[in-house]
């Protein structure tokens, strides 16, 4: 589950795009000019995990923390700035399953650029101003990233209880954090459940926003490209696989690749700018989504079929690439499921198997959806269980929304097509038994119909006549 800490501006949503620091505070601007903008935005960024700690043992409080910050250096041509640099990104912090971020944009007052002299990016507290000069920044250069007054929120529950935080990347420093010999720190929380005044720092190598080549993955076996991997293997005597093998073995198999310097840079060659990031925590966490669980050795029971997705980046634009390999295995164990194919009658919300909706997605009515072959008792609702690739998601949809409930009609009732015209002659009479599909639908006319008949005819029954 992921929650965002506040609906943040374009610059955060865009993160992929590169996009500027908080449109709404802070401009790009032209290397000639030293801009300084009136910062708006709150200081004091809090990453608020309230209610992910664990109050039992401080061992089960491991918060990881990662970042996609990045600086586009400018793009100029005859010494002019044809492209402003940009400055934008995120930092995330994950625990026990709960995630929420903060972007740039959240804290323009507590950003700092520094090329190890001087302040490229800073807030004035003199003038109250942000000071941006970012379009002196140098492609492939490297420079540093401080974000000031970063603290971690817990909940009154978890008042002077410990917690360790493992950075991705970047350091970490303030008043009661202790950095480990592993590398990771460790919070000591206030009487609130808080770290607060605490320092991040983090090097950021600027990226050529003027090269546009994209990054992607080549099968090593056949040299061809590929968007989509396929990789078969064993498992062992004891029906086991290995995570740091498996990654390994595709890595053998793929390699990203992009174009530079009139030539093809692969994964694979020394000094090369291209990176593979996925890691072996990565496919751990990403195993565990598909409901395949991981020893501390990193072995796990094989299914006959999983997935792991490699992640690419360029040092050199920042432009990343992604393939989704399916791992065959053919001694495996069976998770095929078996499904059939239903039409959804009425617009359906995905649920857990708590039957609490799970985000906002929805199915449209008269689409199809694979589903279980039997429904599922949730509370006092029955609900088919939605299958992909064969294999059970942990997704369900009311059955009343595909199979419809039987109601039995109070009076005559007509069918209407719409709230003013009716949709045949016939007349359904009192004591009749009739399928209905989902909630009922509210006309112009403020009414309540239910949708008749299991086909995309206009074809309603006034909710009041059941």
């Amino acid at each position: 589950m992921k929650k965002n800490l506040r609906i943040v501006s374009a610059a955060a949503a865009a993160l992929l795009a590169v996009a500027p620091v908080a449109a709404s505070a802070v401009s790009t601007v032209s290397a000639d000019a030293a801009a300084t903008t009136t910062a708006t935005t709150n200081s004091n960024v809090t990453l608020n995990l309230n209610g992910a700690g664990s109050t039992a043992t401080d061992a089960a409080n491991t918060v990881n923390v990662s970042s996609n910050f990045s600086l586009n250096a400018p793009v100029k041509a005859n010494n002019a700035v044809t492209a402003d640099a940009t400055l934008g990104g995120e930092l995330t912090a994950t625990l026990n399953g709960t995630s929420v971020s903060s972007s740039l944009a959240d804290a323009a007052q507590d950003v700092t650029v520094s090329d190890g002299k001087t302040n490229l990016y800073s807030y004035n507290k003199e003038t109250k101003k942000v000071e941006n000069n970012l379009n002196n920044v140098v492609a492939g250069q490297s420079y540093t990233l401080t974000l000031t007054n970063v603290g971690f929120s817990f909940g009154s529950a978890m008042k002077n209880k410990t917690v360790t935080v493992k950075l991705a990347n970047g350091e970490l420093s303030g008043k009661n954090v202790t950095k480990n010999t592993d590398g990771s720190y460790k919070l000591t929380l206030d009487q609130y459940g808080n770290a607060t005044e605490l320092t991040y720092t983090q090097s950021l190598k600027a990226y050529n926003q003027g090269n546009t080549n994209s990054v992607f993955f080549i099968n090593q076996n056949s040299g061809t490209t590929e968007t989509k991997g396929l990789y078969l293997t064993l498992a062992n005597g004891n029906g086991e696989l290995n995570v740091a093998d498996v990654l390994a073995n595709i890595e053998k198999q793929y390699t990203a690749v992009q174009y530079n310097d009139s030539k093809f840079m692969s994964s694979t060659e020394k000094d090369s700018p291209v990176t593979i990031t996925t890691n072996k925590d990565a496919v751990i966490a990403e195993l565990k989504k598909q409901n395949i669980p991981v020893n501390a050795a990193g072995n796990f029971t094989a299914p006959d079929t999983f997935t792991v997705t490699l992640n690419a980046k360029s040092s050199i634009n920042g432009k990343t690439g992604q393939l989704v390999v399916t791992v065959s295995v053919p001694n495996g164990k069976k998770t095929t499921v078996a499904s059939q194919e239903k039409t959804i009658m009425h617009n359906a919300y995905y649920y857990d198997k708590d039957a609490k909706r799970v985000g906002t997605d929805k199915v449209t009515r008269y689409n199809k959806v694979t589903v279980a072959t039997s429904t599922t008792k949730i509370g006092d609702k029955t609900y088919y269980e939605v299958i992909e690739n064969g294999k059970a998601t942990g997704k369900y949809i009311n059955a009343d929304n595909i199979d419809g409930t039987k109601r039995t009609l109070k009076h005559n009732a007509y069918v209407y097509a719409t709230s003013k015209k009716r949709a045949n002659k016939f007349v359904l009479k009192k004591g009749e038994e009739v399928t209905t599909y989902g909630g009922t639908y509210t006309f112009k006319n403020g009414k309540q119909y239910y949708k008749i008949g299991n086909d995309t005819k206009k074809t309603y029954v006034k909710a009041s006549n059941f």
